[in-house]
């Protein structure tokens, strides 16, 4: 998958997207955790599951729409076995799986270190609140 048809894909997310791939992240760790390829993208994507949790509740907004919908559509490209390159086949399979989320992950890298920014802030001020 190409940088234009992430794009492509990302303007047809909507909202409830968000929630429709948030219900299957079970299914997503799963298919992560059963591939060696997918497996260098566990960080990332455990921030992205925590950033589309907080973006839905509201707890965290400070994200242009245009990266939530990125982060979903290549997610959601991941949980399709069918796609490109069917992850049935072995070896190949999970390649476009892969290189797509390569491809988000650097075109949302500022706004993920942001997220991630906040979250070491977050906890910081837990942590102080606690020993006062």
């Amino acid at each position: 998958m190409s940088k234009k048809r992430l794009e492509e894909d990302a303007a047809k997310v909507e909202k409830a997207d968000v929630t429709r791939l948030l219900s299957r992240w079970p299914a997503l760790q799963e298919r992560v955790q059963s591939s060696e390829r997918l497996r260098p993208f566990i960080d990332d994507i455990d921030t992205a599951y925590s950033l589309l949790r907080d973006y839905s509740t509201r707890r965290y907004r400070e994200i242009p729409w245009a990266s939530i919908a990125a982060i979903v559509a290549a997610l959601l490209y991941v949980l399709n076995p069918l796609d490109l390159i069917p992850d049935l086949l072995p070896f190949f399979g999970f390649i476009d799986d892969a290189s797509i989320l390569a491809l988000c992950w650097s075109m949302v890298r500022t706004d993920l270190d942001k997220y991630r920014e906040y979250l070491d802030s977050r906890n910081s001020d837990t942590d102080h609140a606690a020993t006062d």
